[in-house]
């Protein structure tokens, strides 16, 4: 099966072409607010890179979030514009269990991945992530941050912890208070989505719930819109 992953949901793009023999050939880039003028030129590098020609593709894999609203879209409309176009079955994966899988740990660690939502704000989760597959112990969160990691640090029980993202470096301080943990630099550093991470969460989704549907497949923002209604308060 030779998968094209999409990744948009934040500032820090991704696009990954997965082949059968388990070669990976990624293109990353960083773009604020403009992945809707790189994106196609970033898919067509990579698919060149690796040799694959549009027609032999078997799946396409997009981010839906939560994430960046605009970048989300974005990625997720030229996801679903292939697999229409090819007729290609698509699965869409969280951006926090594909964190959580580059985050570095045993199989014992809770891996808990936290992300920026802006304006103060993080979404965050805690996963088990082992050889037998994902076990969820706090579903994706949006809020403040003390409220949040209170939250996860309630359902993971006093279990140990592997704490890493883009979320980690502006909140340290309230992470090592809630979790016990002294956050290090590796940990502040690890982006949304790296290419091993978002191939390997698209086919554990594949393999263990099969492909969306692609009329429904909708971007999973978790927050409120900033934008309002005129009057709306």
């Amino acid at each position: 099966m030779t998968i094209l992953c999409i990744d948009t949901a934040t500032e820090n793009g991704t696009v990954a072409v997965a082949r059968d023999d388990g070669s990976i050939v990624s293109k990353r880039w960083r773009s604020a607010g403009r992945h809707g003028e790189n994106l196609f030129g970033y898919i067509e590098s990579a698919m060149a890179q690796t040799g694959v020609a549009r027609e032999e593709l078997s799946l396409i894999g997009v981010n839906i979030g939560p994430g960046r609203f605009t970048s989300l879209r974005v990625g997720l409309a030229t996801a679903k514009g292939l697999a229409f176009g090819l007729g290609l079955p698509i699965v869409g994966v969280g951006s926090l269990r594909v964190l959580a899988r580059a985050i570095e740990g045993d199989a014992g660690l809770v891996r808990v991945p936290v992300m920026n939502a802006y304006r103060g704000d993080v979404f965050a989760a805690a996963y088990l992530i082992g050889d037998g597959g994902v076990q969820e112990l706090a579903p994706a969160l949006f809020g403040s941050p003390a409220v949040v990691f209170g939250r996860v640090r309630d359902a993971i029980a006093g279990r140990p912890v592997a704490l890493g993202g883009e979320g980690v470096r502006p909140h340290a301080a309230v992470l090592e208070v809630v979790f016990g943990e002294k956050v290090d630099e590796a940990q502040m550093n690890l982006e949304v989505s790296t290419p091993d991470a978002i191939v390997a969460e698209v086919q554990y989704v594949m393999r263990t719930t099969g492909p969306a549907d692609l009329d429904s497949l909708e971007p999973e923002y978790l927050r409120p819109s900033d934008a309002k209604l005129p009057g709306v308060r």
